[in-house]
């Protein structure tokens, strides 16, 4: 799919140059914002609750655009985005009737006091763009964008952070354990690791408004806010359970009923559809180049 998009892309900067244009230009623009990464935290067990709140979103912009009339124009041209995501987990994941290291059977509880698990994407992204405008003076104008455009990623990075505490409910004599490392009931309030996101490319749709003023005959500013919606899953989702189990100082035996945390995306706990979602401001400066017309010679031969 990724090679028949970038084809598209391809023939249609080839056709441009065919149409007849007023004037071409090339823009360089930077924006910030927020984004998402646009899945649902959905955990699995009962009384442990969780939310995406979303995280910072950036792109930088380089454009090249030709205008069929002095208000409507098309380009292409290449981004460079950020699209991030900010997890976060609280309350009380048990395994019922697990053994401990002394044979007996007890409810093991881990108590997720506070846990925040970040991802960042960036991508390369090549954007096809319809441009609109409408001056209100002769200097300014009010702009319109829309188009599409298909995104690479080629970074993916995340960490995670938790404060979390092991505890031991053996029901059979209405006792609770805690703070007693040997046996696996402790409290860690640096619970940390890093681990790559899986990400597939991503095809969103994009719309921008602003304005624009010409500083110059062939220099203009322009202003935007603008909306990214992707419109295919793009994060994919794990299949392992939640668990904390720590594999340092031989807690990967007395934990070994619980999996390993790798982070939120690895697990069953997060939905299986994402739309990556990102919104900002967006600057930059547009170098415009009219077209120059021919006209057939008329003068007189003697």
């Amino acid at each position: 799919m990724r090679n028949r998009i970038l084809i598209i892309y391809l023939l249609i900067g080839l056709s441009l140059p065919l149409a007849a244009q007023m004037h071409s230009a090339i823009e360089i623009s930077v924006g910030g914002g927020w984004s998402t990464l646009g899945y649902k935290v959905q955990p699995r067990q009962e009384d442990v609750t969780g939310a995406n709140k979303g995280s910072w979103g950036a792109q930088a912009h380089v454009g090249y655009a030709l205008f069929f009339t002095p208000n409507v124009g098309l380009g292409v041209g290449a981004n460079f985005s950020h699209y991030g995501a900010n997890a976060s987990l609280s309350g009380t994941a048990r395994w019922k009737d697990v053994t401990d290291t002394e044979g007996e059977t007890y409810n093991h509880l881990t108590l997720i006091h506070s846990l925040r698990d970040k991802q960042d994407v960036y991508l390369v992204e090549i954007p096809l763009t319809l441009y609109l405008s409408y001056p209100l003076t002769d200097e300014l104008s009010l702009n319109l964008e829309a188009g599409a455009k298909y995104g690479i990623p080629v970074i993916k990075n995340a960490a995670f952070q938790a404060d979390v505490e092991h505890q031991g409910d053996y029901g059979i004599w209405d006792l609770n354990l805690y703070d007693v490392p040997d046996h696996g009931f402790y409290r860690e309030t640096a619970f940390r690791g890093g681990y790559s996101v899986s990400v597939k490319d991503q095809v969103s749709i994009f719309l921008k408004l602003g304005v624009s003023y010409e500083i110059s005959r062939n220099i203009l500013f322009f202003a935007n806010i603008y909306g990214d919606y992707g419109f295919m899953n793009t994060v994919t989702a794990g299949e392992a359970e939640l668990g904390f189990r720590n594999d340092r100082g031989g807690m990967e035996e007395i934990h070994s009923f619980m999996p390993e945390y790798n982070g939120i995306v690895s697990t069953n706990n997060i939905s299986a559809t994402s739309h990556p979602v990102q919104a900002g401001l967006e600057l930059g400066i547009r170098f415009v180049f009219p077209h120059r017309k021919t006209y057939p010679c008329r003068c007189m031969i003697f």
